[in-house]
């Protein structure tokens, strides 16, 4: 299978491309930087016209920030250049993404066998909140592959084909924040999955995350439609977790996350 690597690097971000470049050219990959241009994509005009702001609001509970917006603008980009590669598959990273380079190339030249082309699947490659232990596939005697509940994390993830279409397709005005895989699942109807252990974090002990900094200046903007969705949600996921998923499909919540 042939891969590409997609991070996101708009330019001012120069260190971070710095740090991610030492660690990508140790690998054999393919590897492209690349962002929306703020100018143009973050106007009014263009929001308007590629953004589904009521949708958010509704679904989310708020609007995007600018910073979240521009995030989700750029996953939804990369997979807009992927499908237009020759590629099978592509890693989208975000360019504070951190690892070890030969775990990181033994993950993905195991994961490169067991990825359905035909299958819309997602792989994520960074910590999760949630993940079922039952049925799990083997990579080798410490990794192993699961089947995902919940995470908020898109620093670093494989996706095939049939996967960044659908992506596109369900997001193309876009109202699903990149790192709600819960919303990906559901409404785009992939399959998700996660490495343990994790073998992409976050580089925070260089890099602050845009993505927090923004989220941590913002309320909820909580519409009725909103609060009944919501709630509504969490009931069906709790019966679901609490009557299925755990006694049955060995539930596991990473308390670390």
């Amino acid at each position: 299978m042939k891969i590409i690597i997609f991070v996101m690097n708009p330019e001012k971000n120069y260190e971070r491309r710095e740090a991610l470049s030492q660690l990508l050219k140790k690998t054999p990959y393919q590897f492209e930087f690349m962002s929306i241009d703020d100018d143009n994509e973050l106007t009014p005009s263009a929001i308007a016209n590629n953004h589904d702001s009521k949708r958010t609001i509704n679904s989310f509970g708020r609007d995007f920030t600018r910073g979240e917006l521009a995030s989700t603008l750029n996953h939804l980009l990369s997979y807009k250049k992927f499908l237009e590669s020759k590629n099978n598959l592509a890693i989208i990273m975000e360019d504070d993404a951190d690892f070890i380079v030969d775990e990181f190339i033994l993950v993905i030249d195991q994961l490169k066998k067991i990825i359905n082309e035909i299958k819309p699947e997602v792989y994520l490659l960074t910590p999760v909140i949630s993940y079922l232990n039952i049925d799990k596939k083997r990579l080798n005697k410490k990794y192993k592959v699961v089947d995902v509940i919940q995470s908020w994390d898109s620093s670093g993830y494989i996706i095939n084909r049939e996967s960044a279409k659908r992506m596109l397709s369900v997001n193309s005005k876009s109202w699903i924040i990149a790192d709600d895989w819960v919303r990906y699942k559901r409404y785009a109807n992939i399959d998700l999955f996660s490495v343990i252990p994790t073998i992409i974090k976050q580089n925070i002990d260089l890099f602050e995350s845009n993505l927090i900094v923004d989220r941590n200046k913002v309320s909820k903007t909580r519409s009725l439609r909103y609060v009944l969705s919501r709630a509504s949600y969490k009931i069906i996921s709790d019966v679901k977790k609490y009557f299925w998923l755990i006694p049955f499909k060995s539930y596991i919540r990473n308390k670390n996350v």
